[in-house]
């Protein structure tokens, strides 16, 4: 499709199977996402439908093409996650944004927590009330914190209702609620997260450079990469390739939704057949949750994870599969 031209602004929806819109993000209703197009028409999409949302908010007139790159600080061009709720929990929240330092990060939250069991609170929190045992003790009770990496002596960031700035550290978002007392804790923030990608590459270990391309298969579940993963790596997955996954039936790495039958069983139901996704196979001979990749992931590993990185095919038969996905590791 073209791009938008007049004074609003021009967003971008790119779906799992490849189709780009260009128009304006409504919001989030409903468990769905609202987009309007150029001719009036509201599409309502579910998130598993959703590879990516780049919101303009220069409110500038221009005629802009889909674009397939990241957008970088300076275009002023965010990359909106879908809503994630955070709960008062004894852990933190991870979130699927993982940044490098100099990304721009934008978050606002609605939503009220029950803390205690009695007293409501919004993602502000309570202003003349503070806890001596929550993450930050000197803020206000029930606020929402956030916190960037795994270094477990980081000081959370007070977020609040809406907070912007930029990444210090490369790794994971993390979210919680300022409380320590999680019993008899109800409701939750619904939270928004943007990103504004710096001209810096992806995160990458301190230090440390490697890079490997791997080619996967369709005709087999899974890829062995001959990566040995270990704590707090994280990785850039680019895949590119098509595969055929039935007779006359293409997926790219980011999966074909249209495809399947009720007695389907893939391995990610939530996502399109033929898609790319991992796992981590453990040193104790046991799997990881597996991850969507797509045509670009940046998954990162947490503690205690040792093991081997394996890709694969979001499928559920595979001898009438043909073709090769090209995939380019980096961490």
């Amino acid at each position: 499709m073209g791009g938008l031209v007049g004074t609003g602004w021009a967003d971008t929806l790119t779906l799992r199977n490849g189709r780009v819109y260009t128009g304006t993000f409504l919001g989030y209703e409903n468990g769905q996402f609202a987009f309007e197009l150029a001719t009036g028409e509201v599409l309502r999409l579910r998130p598993a439908e959703v590879s990516r949302l780049v919101i303009d908010s220069s409110g500038r007139p221009r005629v802009e093409p889909p674009s397939t790159t990241q957008p970088t600080t300076a275009e002023a061009r965010w990359e909106r996650l879908p809503p994630v709720d955070v709960r008062l929990e004894d852990q933190w929240l991870k979130t699927a944004l993982v940044v490098a330092q100099g990304d721009r990060v934008r978050i606002a939250a609605t939503g009220t927590v029950l803390l205690d069991g009695k007293t409501r609170t919004g993602p502000e929190g309570l202003r003349n009330r503070r806890d001596p045992d929550a993450p930050l003790p000197e803020e206000n009770d029930g606020a929402l914190l956030a916190i960037l990496g795994q270094d477990p002596n980081a000081t959370p960031l007070l977020v609040g209702a809406t907070r912007e700035f930029e990444a210090s550290v490369d790794g994971p978002l993390y979210l919680t609620v300022n409380h320590w007392e999680t019993r008899n804790a109800t409701g939750a923030f619904r939270v928004t997260i943007e990103v504004a990608r710096s001209t810096r590459a992806t995160p990458t270990r301190p230090g440390r450079q490697q890079e490997k391309v791997i080619t996967v298969q369709a005709n087999q579940p899974w890829t062995d990469t001959g990566i040995d993963v270990e704590p707090s790596m994280q990785f850039e997955i680019i895949a590119e390739g098509t595969i055929e996954i039935a007779s006359r039936v293409t997926s790219g790495p980011e999966g074909n939704p249209g495809v399947g039958t009720p007695s389907s069983v893939f391995p990610m139901p939530d996502e399109g057949p033929g898609a790319l996704i991992a796992r981590i196979r453990y040193r104790n001979g046991r799997d990881s949750n597996l991850v969507f990749i797509g045509a670009r992931g940046t998954p990162a590993t947490e503690a205690g994870e040792y093991g081997r990185l394996f890709l694969g095919i979001n499928d559920d038969y595979f001898r009438d599969n043909r073709g090769t996905f090209t995939v380019r590791i980096r961490w």
